[in-house]
């Protein structure tokens, strides 16, 4: 039922956590398009830059009822379905494969999604 998936998202100001119902398949492509679409402005300004993730990663499905939640936590809701963290504070992705800088992460999930399609 569902490819649940978490991310979480480490700022300076805490952790926000975006549900996803349905994107845990494709979590590490998501996650990696949407970081490079945040580039310009993850290192230095996280609060454009999160909302920048966010968008990228829900995409069209703004309007559905369910799909999709987003909430503030500590990490340690009943909810943890296969997480993903991305720290803003130090630009890593903690995945469970282990931590890798966001442009690690981008290059090789971006070259991945490349090579399934092709």
């Amino acid at each position: 039922m569902g490819a649940r998936t978490n991310f979480h998202f480490k700022t300076e100001q805490g952790v926000m956590t975006l549900y996803s119902h349905w994107g845990g398949d494709t979590k590490k492509q998501d996650l990696a398009r949407a970081l490079q679409a945040a580039l310009p402005r993850i290192q230095g300004d996280t609060g454009y830059a999160l909302r920048i993730i966010i968008s990228n990663i829900i995409g069209h499905e703004w309007n559905q009822e369910t799909g999709f939640g987003i909430y503030l936590d500590d990490m340690g809701g009943e909810e943890q379905y296969s997480p993903v963290t991305v720290d803003l504070t130090n630009n890593t992705v903690i995945d469970e494969t282990g931590t890798h800088t966001v442009f690690d992460y981008i290059a090789y999930h971006t070259v991945l999604a490349e090579q399934e399609l092709g």
